[in-house]
Parts: C-alpha cells; sequence; structure tokens
C-alpha cells in the first residue's frame, strides 16, 4: 500500500489516507464524522490547491508540484491503483525498470491526478530560452515510448521536475539572468549550438594544454626529488635514491651547514635519508647547503642548540659547536654553553623520542699529550684556565653528559674524537693551519708560521671522516673512537709542502707561539680500525688538491682574502674585496 504524504492525508479529510474511502466520495461538510476535525471541513471541489506529492518507494523519490484544477471527476483510488502496480512491476524478478523510466512513471501518476493524459509529454528538460525554437524541435524531442502511452482525460498539464520547482521557488537562476550561458546549456540552441561546438572544442585543447603543463610540472619536481641542484660551492650533481619508508630515517644534524656537517648531509641525503640540518650561522654558512634547499626530503632549521628545541628524529649528530682557535675565543663563555646546554638539549630530545645520538669530540680534550700517538684510553693534559679550556673542557663534559645519560636513562650514545680534518667548504677565515697556508700560497703572500714550526699536526681529508662518523652511528661499538689521519707532519715541513704542490714563490715567516698551543698530536685509531673496520682512504696529497681547487674559486668570486690571525676573532660575514 502507498501512503500519502500527512498533510495530503489531513487536507483530504481521511487523516488514514484509507483507499477504501474515496476522495471524490468524501462526506459532507454536516457529516458528524468531522465534527471537531481540527483542519474542518474539506471542500467537494479543491480549486487552484497546491500539493506536494512525494512518491516514496518509486526509485527516485522524485517529487512534483501540481496544481489541481476539478478533480471530482478522477478517483485517487485509481491513482493508487496505478502506482502500486507500478511498484509490483518493478519489484518483480528480473525485471529492470531504468531511472528514466521510473521518472514516466511519475510524472504520468502526477498526470492522472490532475485529470489530463492527452497532452502529456515526458519531456524532463528544461525549454530553450531561444524564442526560434520551432515547435518540430520541441516534437522531435518526444521518445517513442511517450508516444505509445495510452490517451487520458483533457486537461492534463506537463510534469514539473524538482528542479524546477526548486528554481519556480527560488526565483531565476543564473543561466535564465545569463543570456548566453542558457544558450550554451540547452540542447538545441539554434545557432549558438555551432558556438557551443567551438567553445567546447577549446576547452578541449585547454585541458591538454593543462594537462601537458601539469605533466611536466610532475616531471621537474621527480627530478629535483632525485637529485642536487649545482651552485658554485658544490657544482657536482648528487643522487638521491628513493627508499622504502620503513629503512628511511629522519637524522637531525646540528651545525649541520658547518664545514663538517655539510659533507655529512651530503652522504646521508645520498643515501635516501630525510635530513633535518639545525644552525644559527654563527660559523656555518648558508651555501654550503644550498645544493639541498629545493630537495623535498631536506630542512633548514635557523636555531641555538642551547635553546631547547621539540622534533621527532631517529637519529641525532651533534656537530654544533665552533671548531677553530680564534672563533671559539672570541665568545668562550658561549663556546662553553654550546657544549654543556646544547648537549643537555639534544641528549633529552633523544631520550624523549628514543633517537640515537653521536657527540663528536676533540682531540683537543688530551691538552698537550704526554703519550704519544694518543688512544682512547689516554686522560689528557689539560691547563683547565688557560685560553683553549672554554673548548677543550666543555667538550670534556659533553662526554661525560653523554655516558651519563647512557647509564641512567639508556640513551643509546656514540662519540667521536676528531683529529685535524681540511677539505672544500672551510670557512676561509677560521685560522687553522690547512685554510691559512692554501689562502697565502694562492694568494703569492708568505706563510706564517706560529713558532719555530717543529710542532707536529696529522691531517685527515673530509670525506674519510665522515664515512668515519656514519661506520660509528651505525656500528654496535659505544665507547670513545679517535676519527683521525696518523700521516704526522711538522708544521714546517706542512708550509714547504704545500708550497711545492701549488708551485708558489712565497716565503715562510715565524711568529710567536701561541699559548698552550699542543707540540704534538696524531691519533691512535686502532679503535676504529678494529671496532668500525675504517681507516683513511684519501692521501693528504689528493685532499689537499681538492681543497686548493675550492679555495681558487672562493678567490675569483671574492677577490683577496686576509686570513684570520691566532687572536680571539668572529668569523667574518664578507670576503675582503681590495
Amino acid at each position: 500500500m502507498v501512503v500519502l504524504p500527512r498533510h495530503a492525508r489531513r487536507r483530504s479529510g481521511n487523516p488514514y489516507g484509507t483507499p477504501n474511502s474515496s476522495y471524490s466520495q468524501r462526506s459532507s461538510a454536516n457529516d458528524d464524522s468531522y465534527h471537531g476535525h481540527p483542519y474542518g471541513p474539506p471542500s467537494r471541489i479543491l480549486s487552484q490547491q497546491s500539493i506536494l506529492l512525494l512518491l516514496a518507494g518509486m526509485g527516485l523519490g522524485y517529487m512534483v508540484t501540481v496544481n489541481i484544477g476539478n478533480v471530482s471527476n478522477v478517483s485517487l483510488d485509481a491513482i493508487v491503483k496505478n502506482l502500486e502496480e507500478q511498484r509490483a512491476a518493478a519489484a518483480t524478478p528480473g525485471s529492470f525498470s531504468s531511472p528514466l523510466d521510473m521518472m514516466n512513471n511519475q510524472r504520468e501518476a502526477a498526470a492522472l491526478l490532475r485529470g489530463d493524459g492527452s497532452n502529456y509529454v515526458s519531456n524532463h528538460r528544461r525549454a530553450s530560452s531561444d524564442a526560434d525554437v520551432s515547435e518540430a524541435e520541441d516534437a522531435s524531442s518526444i521518445s517513442p515510448e511517450d508516444e505509445n502511452e495510452p490517451e487520458e482525460p483533457e486537461g492534463m498539464r506537463r510534469s514539473v521536475p524538482a528542479e524546477e520547482v526548486s528554481n519556480a521557488i527560488s526565483g531565476p537562476d543564473e543561466d535564465e539572468l545569463d543570456g548566453k550561458s542558457a544558450a550554451k546549456n540547452s540542447v538545441h540552441g539554434g545557432k549558438n549550438t555551432k558556438h557551443t561546438f567551438k567553445e567546447q572544442a577549446e576547452e578541449e585543447e585547454d585541458i591538454q594544454d593543462l594537462g601537458g603543463a601539469e605533466q611536466r610540472f610532475m616531471e621537474t619536481q621527480k627530478l629535483i626529488a632525485s637529485q642536487s641542484i649545482p651552485t658554485a660551492t658544490n657544482p657536482h650533481v648528487m643522487k638521491t635514491p628513493t627508499i622504502p619508508d620503513a629503512k628511511r630515517k629522519k637524522i637531525l644534524i646540528t651545525g649541520g651547514a658547518g664545514f663538517v656537517g655539510s659533507h655529512l648531509t651530503d652522504k646521508l641525503m645520498m643515501e635516501g635519508h630525510e635530513v633535518i640540518v639545525l644552525d644559527n650561522f654563527f660559523t656555518g654558512q648558508r651555501k654550503n647547503v644550498d645544493h639541498w634547499m629545493h630537495h623535498p626530503r631536506f630542512s633548514l632549521v635557523v636555531h641555538d642548540v642551547t635553546e631547547p628545541i621539540m622534533l621527532e628524529v631517529d637519529e641525532i649528530y651533534h656537530l654544533a659547536c665552533p671548531a677553530s682557535p680564534p672563533h671559539y675565543q672570541y665568545n668562550p663563555v658561549k663556546t662553553i654553553k654550546t657544549s654543556t646546554m646544547g648537549t643537555i638539549n639534544m641528549l633529552g630530545l633523544a631520550k624523549r623520542v628514543g633517537a640515537k645520538m653521536l657527540l663528536t669530540s676533540t682531540s683537543e680534550i688530551y691538552g698537550d699529550p704526554q703519550v704519544h700517538p694518543q688512544p682512547e684510553s689516554y686522560w689528557g693534559n689539560v691547563n683547565t684556565i688557560g685560553p683553549r679550556a672554554c673548548y677543550d673542557e666543555g667538550k670534556r663534559v659533553a662526554e661525560t653528559m653523554m655516558y651519563s645519560y647512557k647509564n641512567q636513562n639508556n640513551v643509546d650514545v656514540r662519540v667521536a674524537r676528531i683529529f685535524n680534518t681540511f677539505g672544500p667548504r672551510m670557512h676561509p677565515n677560521d685560522g687553522r693551519v690547512v685554510s691559512n697556508f692554501i689562502i697565502q700560497t694562492l694568494q703569492n703572500k708568505a706563510l706564517t708560521i706560529y713558532g719555530d714550526g717543529s710542532q707536529t699536526r696529522s691531517f685527515q681529508y673530509v670525506s674519510d671522516l665522515v664515512d668515519g662518523l656514519h661506520a660509528l652511528m651505525n656500528g654496535g661499538y659505544d665507547m670513545p673512537v679517535n676519527l683521525g689521519n696518523p700521516d704526522e707532519y711538522t708544521v714546517k715541513h706542512f708550509a714547504e709542502y704545500i708550497k711545492e704542490i701549488t708551485k708558489s714563490d712565497s716565503e715562510i715567516t715565524f711568529l710567536p707561539a701561541t699559548k698552550d698551543d699542543p707540540t704534538q698530536r696524531k691519533p691512535d685509531i686502532s679503535t676504529a680500525k678494529r671496532e668500525l673496520d675504517w681507516e683513511p682512504k684519501v692521501t693528504v696529497k689528493e685532499g689537499l688538491q681538492k681543497t686548493m681547487a675550492y679555495f681558487s674559486r672562493v678567490l675569483e668570486e671574492a677577490g683577496e682574502i686576509i686570513p684570520t690571525g691566532p687572536e680571539a676573532s668572529k668569523p667574518k660575514r664578507k670576503i675582503v674585496d681590495e
């Protein structure tokens, strides 16, 4: 049984919609059965009343609005019976009614309700706004199914779809206000039909062009996500493979824009990991990591490690701290805070997120050693109140903190004691032996030696150091490890060696020695060989040639460079050009 809407039942005087009582044979107004009815007695003839009929269960819930003129001769029982027959037919196994058939059936029901079937036309498109549309065009839109429908009582009007009901209520839509849009959307647009096809072709062409642009954009994004961008500092292209998420690590490098940190960034990026560089640019330089700035797996955070930071990472390489004597002596209190508070903050982060942490300590913790070469077991000979103490003692305390967190909080830690390192991206004004000698020889200036030149140093190339740090982080050994090159030189011999390689005519001059300058430095790397299977691969000569090529480009770009002396000095932001 089809139950009519409640408001329709109330207006008919039959509040329960009983089909046995014909709507055309309702009781008169004086009938006692309607006494006290809240809606009062109904009229025999419903003139110009608008009702909203929701034909539920017909598949689409199609809504129509009908205006009833005189329905006294039409029995609603016939309408309901017709609807029930259609519903039963739709429910018959093996039968199928398309949405169009359902819509036509509902329009037919509305026509029965109005009492007119002779002029019924199934026309569910919006009428064209063109005045020149002929009747033949309208007739051609009638489907064969509509032509075969039986004739019904006159006076029937075309059914109104819900869309037109909504338009009638809300007023004319934008299409009706805009003649061009109405003509374009019309099925039969007369002369505008050709114009519509032309516009459609142009739109399709634009879409194809857009698709090509999007494809080129995606190809560009894919390319920059697979390699570095060549820059003046790093002219070589480095490939970055895509690895599964389960193997990709999120790695934090403090001081990652510095000399060693930027090379470590390169290695980790080329392994496919996600790298976060944290630097305050005191000695670090943005140009050292510019070739990664576009990459989706690289992030640069300008931050000072003496302040806490909240990140989610898997590994932490803690390199942040000035390392050359002129720079770390410029602000000794800040140097101590970087080594102590910075290390505390990074250890707290590692503890919170369960990350593994590596500290880059220094050979300076051995002070002026009395044991040669220096093994990790040597406790050192350090002046705790000398000009180098802010760096030496700061690193010693940092090591103490690392193993305190390991023993008390089970933080997975690593400690690398780094000896003298050189290579491209060294700060040209850091005052170190290698950078000063190379800059002076390239400019044919005198090479300055502080002291008599008998003090010894051992120099390793930066790529060897990065390989050692990587091996230590990913190995199982968690005690301090020396990373350096046992190839030892006196400072005087090293100056002469650089002159020989560059074929420079520069003289060598001797200046007063600096306070607490170590007399000898050579690492014992037996632990690194045994535990990490690591030892230097790049010879000093090969490394010097690469470093000289780098500083030659820097000189061409900047002009003259004045080397920094042993006194405390802030890193120069601009190269002097005289």
